[in-house]
C-alpha cells in the first residue's frame, strides 16, 4: 500500500510537507503544493485523514458502506450486521454515500481505518473495485457478483424472485402485466430482465406504456400511476413492483381514482418489508431475506479477516419466496 513517505521521496519534499499539503497548512508555495498533489495523483494515494486516532482503534472494527440509511430495508441490514458484529466482539462504523462517485467512495473505504469493509453501493465502478481488491483489504460485496482472494460477495437471487412474481400472476389469470422500475442498479436490472423473460416464455405482450419508473420511492410510484390515470392509459390486469414501497405508492393512487385493488388491478410488490401485511390491502409480495443477508455478509467478512494471509473469497446466492396477501385476484 501506497505510504505518505512514498509520496515524499515522489514529490521531494520532506513527510511533514506532504502532511501540511494535505491538510490544508498555508506554508507551502503553489510549486511545491503541486508537486505533492501530482505524486498523490501518480501514485493513487489515499490519506487516512484518521490515522492517530484509528491506529489504536482499527483491529475488531469494521465498515459498512451504504448508499442510504432510510427505509425499512436498510435498517434491517443494518440491525442483522451489527448483531454479528456485537457477537464476535467487532464494532460497526457505519458510512452513508449517498450521492458520492466512484472516486469519492473508494477513497472514503480506504482512509476510514477499518480492519474490513461491507459494502453495498451501486456507484463504485468495477475499475474502483479492482482497485480494493489490489489492497488487499477484507471485503465483503452486497448485490455484485465479484470474488477473489480476500474479497466475497453475498447477494438476493433478484431473477429468481422476479420470475416466481410474474410466474404467479400468470397463473392467477392475469394476461397483461405492468412493471415498476426502481432506480438504474443491480436488483432492479435484474428483476425486469426475469419479468420480460418470464412475458416472453408465455408470448406474452411487453408494453411500454404500462412500464414505469418509480425509484424505489412510494411518493413517487404514486405520481407515476397519478400520471397514468391522467393520460387515460388502459390499465394492466396487474402490477409487478420493483419493491413494496412503490407497490403501496399505486395502490393509494389507484383507491383514490376509484380504481378497486385487487378487483380491477392486482399489485405485486418485492421485498416483503414490515408494513406489507399492514397495506390495504395486504400485500401480495416476494419476500426477500434481508435479515440473511446482513447475518451471512458480517460471518463471510469475518471469517476473511480470521486468516493472515488472504482468504479465498465466495460467492453466496440467497433465495427469495413467495407471500401471497390479499392484493392479488384469481381472474380465470
Amino acid at each position: 500500500m501506497v505510504t505518505i513517505k512514498d509520496v515524499a521521496k515522489e514529490s521531494g519534499v520532506a513527510i511533514s510537507t506532504v502532511s501540511n499539503v494535505l491538510n490544508n497548512v498555508e506554508v507551502v508555495s503553489a510549486e511545491t503544493r503541486k508537486k505533492v498533489l501530482d505524486a498523490v495523483e501518480k501514485l493513487k494515494y489515499v490519506p487516512n485523514m484518521n490515522a492517530k486516532f484509528l491506529k489504536s482503534c482499527k483491529k475488531n472494527t469494521i465498515g459498512l458502506f451504504l448508499p442510504s440509511i432510510q427505509g425499512d430495508f436498510y435498517k434491517m441490514l443494518m440491525q442483522a450486521i451489527h448483531l454479528q458484529c456485537k457477537m464476535r466482539g467487532y464494532l460497526l462504523n457505519i458510512y452513508v454515500s449517498n450521492e458520492n462517485t466512484s472516486e469519492e467512495i473508494y477513497g472514503m473505504i480506504l482512509s476510514s481505518g477499518v480492519e474490513g469493509a461491507i459494502v453495498f453501493n451501486e456507484r463504485l465502478s468495477d475499475e474502483y473495485i479492482d482497485r480494493i481488491a489490489e489492497k488487499k483489504m477484507p471485503v465483503v460485496f452486497i448485490d455484485r457478483e465479484y470474488s477473489g482472494d480476500h474479497i466475497s460477495s453475498v447477494i438476493i437471487n433478484n431473477s429468481e424472485g422476479a420470475a416466481l412474481a410474474v410466474e404467479y400472476l400468470i397463473k392467477q389469470g392475469h394476461r397483461r402485466i405492468g412493471y415498476i422500475h426502481g432506480i438504474e442498479n443491480y436488483d432492479d436490472e435484474a428483476r425486469f430482465k426475469a419479468y420480460v423473460g418470464v412475458l416472453e416464455k408465455y408470448t406474452l405482450p411487453i408494453d411500454d406504456s404500462i412500464i414505469l419508473r418509480g425509484y424505489f420511492e412510494e411518493a413517487v410510484a404514486y405520481s407515476e400511476m397519478r400520471v397514468l390515470l391522467l393520460k387515460g392509459t388502459q390499465l394492466p390486469d396487474a402490477f409487478f413492483c420493483a419493491n413494496d414501497e412503490m407497490a403501496w405508492g399505486c395502490i393509494r393512487a389507484l383507491t383514490e381514482a376509484g380504481i378497486k385493488v385487487p378487483d380491477q388491478v392486482s399489485i405485486m410488490g418485492f421485498d416483503d418489508n414490515t408494513l406489507a401485511p399492514y397495506y390495504n390491502p395486504p400485500l401480495t409480495t416476494i419476500h426477500s431475506p434481508v435479515t440473511e443477508l446482513g447475518n451471512v455478509s458480517a460471518t463471510e467478512l469475518l471469517r476473511l479477516l480470521q486468516y493472515d494471509q488472504p482468504a479465498e473469497g465466495k460467492i453466496y446466492r440467497l433465495s427469495p419466496s413467495l407471500v401471497t396477501r390479499d392484493s392479488c385476484k384469481l381472474c380465470i
